[in-house]
């Protein structure tokens, strides 16, 4: 498809074609010669021929300039329509975007440049929308997450105060968990916060991946055993090493471990995969459980976001986990990924061997 500018060029070029190509005709039809021989045989001297010949090249620019004139009212017309109202329709939907309305949304016109404006328009208001649907769902999130340790704490601190419960080993510890859990929270989020900002140097070391994975398997197998949920290692390679910060790497391995197991139905199974491709290496987490659909899959890494809220907020994940991982394998100059569907999801990442 020709772009506007093109169009606009032949249309003018036309406009100069048909005003010239008048002229051209006057003059091809009547020839100076003719005309003034015409002329002389109806007045008397040169000098009357001579002005009747000027009042006739007048006459034909008049017509040429008229009918020049009407074409290009019509193209004119033409190129408001065309790129007007697309131009209006984009002011109307900014008005409305400005207003507080996110879902407006422009028709894409069919020249390039005007579709390539609708196209930006669309997906800065898609962003805007999406960023206010975060915000909300942040607001929403904090003040759940927040409010149920906090409410747990205040019934726990007013029952010991009125001597309604002894404040015995169990119920302490009750409260040491509600407290370690909002300080997790406040942690994470943090580590967000302080993830986005200029990139920090990280003290790195050989790091042995099986052995984080197995260290985070065993930290996660009382859970596991109380749910009947099965764990299976396999490694394709002796050598999985790779300079990384271990703290950091052992935490995107705890979390990933975490994450499966709290989607991973009672009596399930979990696989961990560790492979080497060529200079990386890979380690996949796999459970079995509802799938993720497809439209869902992107939006795991994003903060605060679940798949199933309230499945979530019951098994004490807020969210933050696989933001904090994607967050520290890019941090190192890796990539991470998802996959699912047939009852089972993987998600994993990659970093490069140890040299």
């Amino acid at each position: 498809m020709t772009s506007l500018r093109t169009r606009l060029v032949v249309v003018f070029i036309g406009l100069a074609l048909v005003v010239a190509g008048v002229i051209v005709f006057a003059v091809l039809q009547f020839s100076a010669e003719q005309i003034m021989h015409l002329i002389m045989e109806g007045v008397d001297t040169p000098e009357e021929a001579r002005a009747m010949f000027d009042q006739y090249v007048v006459r034909v620019l008049l017509i040429g300039a008229v009918i020049g004139v009407l074409v290009g009212s019509l193209a004119a017309w033409w190129l408001v329509r065309r790129v007007l109202r697309p131009l209006e329709r984009l002011t109307l939907a900014t008005q409305a975007l400005r207003a507080g309305d996110l879902a407006a949304r422009v028709a894409e016109p069919p020249d390039p440049e005007l579709r390539r404006l609708a196209e930006g328009f669309n997906q800065m208001a898609a962003t805007l929308q999406r960023v206010e649907e975060l915000r909300r769902s942040l607001v929403e999130d904090m003040a759940h997450e927040l409010r149920t340790p906090l409410t747990s704490l205040r019934g726990f601190i007013e029952a010991l105060a009125d001597g309604v419960v002894e404040p015995t080993p169990e119920v302490l510890r009750n409260v040491q968990e509600e407290i370690e859990r909002l300080t997790r929270l406040v942690d994470g989020l943090d580590q967000l916060v302080r993830g986005e900002g200029e990139a920090r140097q990280r003290a790195r070391a050989e790091v042995d991946l099986a052995a984080l994975v197995g260290r985070a398997l065993d930290l996660a197998s009382p859970e596991l055993s109380s749910r009947g949920i099965r764990v299976r290692i396999e490694s394709e390679g002796s050598q999985m090493r790779l300079l990384a910060e271990p703290d950091e790497i052992g935490q995107v391995v705890t979390n990933l471990v975490q994450n499966a197991a709290r989607y991973t139905d009672d009596d399930g199974s979990i696989m961990v995969r560790l492979t080497a491709e060529g200079e990386w290496l890979r380690c996949s987490v796999e459970n079995t459980g509802a799938s993720i659909p497809a439209d869902q899959l992107p939006l795991i890494w994003e903060r605060l976001y679940r798949v199933d809220r309230s499945r979530a907020r019951a098994s004490g994940g807020a969210g933050i986990g696989l933001a904090i991982v994607r967050q520290i394998i890019e941090g190192h100059g890796g990539s991470v990924g998802a996959s699912s569907g047939d009852g089972r999801t993987a998600v994993w990442f990659r970093l490069p061997k140890a040299v």
